[in-house]
């Protein structure tokens, strides 16, 4: 048998995989003979002692369809010269899967509009108004909903992705696994159009009844969806700022990786995508903009505002448009935070604030909820390094328990909160801290981002009281020590109180 032939696939209606070797096709039998030249193969069925003809039709190397004539009493010694006069022109037509098939990019471009639904011959007016076919984040997919014709019937909705595209004569065949099995226990579709269409306004898409596949070439196909193309109209002017787009960003977590081209912005790791459809305010640090929100097959309008918070962070902020609003109407109190990105794309030096110095404060170390006192250097004992330091009862004395590189920094507009973010010394894991200024230091840590907003009930977020003690200057080292004795005294007193 053909190398590429080889491995398992699906054929509608079998119990099992059917499996393709070297020699053998399972349920068919061995390959005793080939006719190369018109893809006719003779098998000899062991289990039913009788001998088949097989005319193979290669479509895609994920989809092969075949033919197939009656088993032969094995004593009759059929001959592979007599198979092309044993399987009839209008013999039933069989189509294999290959199970593990890769994607591939589809030959249509949706959003389509649908404009007429065609269904076992009969136009399906109900239909139409609430039937589409929307685009999804990867190209390789697309998303198909059909409300029913009658009530009784239901709603058919259909995620597909793309496996194999071939074109014949004056049409385009594509074929397709459905990612969402809600229809008959069919695990593929297969549809056919007019290749001289493809770059029309206009489409009429014609569906197979079933992932066997059969009409496939046939006129009389069960399902004709006439198609227009949406009006989501491309505004190559609605591009995102140039100087995002040399490099990789990433958000706190690690989690999510995010690519700037021109028009989209996509997001690796959730099957999201944002499309920009207009600019409504750009400046230097802060831009405004309408766009498309894709996640998986799902299509929403939202305002996106990017603020660059330094050279190498970015925070993107949404909020959802409805009723005809417009992105101009929201203040920034509308919009919610979506993600903080930061890149490592390239050096930035004095990353750690230089206003804050040392820190002291307590927290729990063990199951038994014994408090011990902290210190944390912001940028002091190394000017590039967050450093939290176990403090001993000799002050000259501390033991280091976590030195981690500081990344970025920045101060909210009012400078009353202080953001850092950091990545362990240990691991690529990076964390955002927040300091509140006040009479006393409010830090926060958020593992997943720099938003602080709900902390009560994210357990992410780490929130700890502490007392800061300034400068970092060498010169005032003795002072230091004298605050940090009387802060411990000071926390000492209201542990006993």
């Amino acid at each position: 048998m053909p190398t590429a032939w080889l491995g398992l696939w699906y054929q509608r209606g079998m119990n099992s995989l059917l499996e393709i070797t070297n020699d053998q096709i399972q349920s068919k039998g061995f390959c005793l003979d080939v006719l190369s030249a018109q893809q006719y193969y003779l098998f000899n069925d062991r289990t039913n002692l009788c001998t088949r003809c097989l005319l193979f039709i290669p479509r895609h190397i994920n989809l092969l369809q075949y033919r197939e004539s009656e088993c032969i009493d094995v004593d009759e010694q059929l001959n592979i010269t007599a198979c092309p006069n044993m399987i009839a022109l209008d013999a039933a037509l069989y189509t294999l899967h290959r199970n593990d098939s890769k994607s591939q990019s589809c030959p249509i471009q949706p959003p389509f509009q649908l404009t007429n639904l065609i269904k076992h011959g009969s136009v399906c007016h109900q239909s139409i108004s609430s039937s589409y076919m929307n685009e999804c984040v990867d190209h390789d997919q697309f998303h198909l909903h059909f409300t029913p014709c009658l009530s009784y019937q239901p709603v058919l909705d259909f995620q597909f992705t793309c496996v194999g595209t071939w074109i014949e004569d004056f049409d385009t065949y594509f074929v397709t696994r459905i990612l969402s099995h809600n229809h008959q226990n069919n695990q593929y579709a297969c549809f056919r159009f007019s290749t001289k269409e493809k770059s029309s306004s206009s489409l009429s898409l014609y569906m197979a009844t079933d992932d066997s596949c059969h009409d496939i070439y046939s006129k009389h196909m069960s399902t004709v969806i006439h198609l227009s193309t949406k009006n989501h109209l491309m505004n190559h002017d609605c591009i995102f700022p140039k100087e995002f787009q040399s490099y990789e960003w990433y958000s706190i977590n690690r989690t999510i990786r995010m690519i700037i081209k021109n028009y989209d912005i996509e997001f690796i790791g959730i099957n999201k995508r944002f499309h920009c459809q207009e600019v409504i305010h750009s400046e230097k640090s802060i831009s405004i903009y309408r766009i498309r929100t894709l996640t998986n097959c799902h299509m929403k309008e939202e305002c996106l505002r990017i603020i660059q918070r330094t050279n190498n962070v970015i925070e993107l902020y949404t909020k959802s448009l409805s009723n005809g609003n417009n992105c101009s109407y929201f203040n920034n109190e509308n919009y919610s935070l979506y993600e903080t990105f930061f890149t490592k794309s390239f050096a930035i030096s004095n990353s750690c604030p230089t206003h804050i110095g040392y820190l002291i404060y307590q927290s729990n170390t063990d199951y038994y909820l014994k408090r011990k006192s902290f210190l944390m250097s912001v940028g002091c004992d190394n000017k590039e390094k967050l450093i939290i330091s176990q403090k001993q009862k000799d002050l000259e004395h501390r033991s280091v328990m976590q030195s981690d590189i500081c990344l970025a920094s920045w101060q909210s507009k009012d400078h009353s909160t202080t953001y850092l973010i950091a990545q362990s010394k240990f691991s690529n894991a990076s964390y955002c801290l927040s300091f509140k200024i006040t009479n006393e230091v409010l830090i926060c840590n958020n593992s997943n981002g720099c938003s602080f907003n709900n902390h009560a009930d994210d357990k992410t977020i780490s929130i700890y009281s502490a007392r800061l003690i300034n400068p970092c200057s060498q010169s005032q080292q003795l002072s230091l020590n004298y605050l940090l004795l009387f802060t411990t005294i000071f926390f000492s007193m209201n542990t006993i109180r």
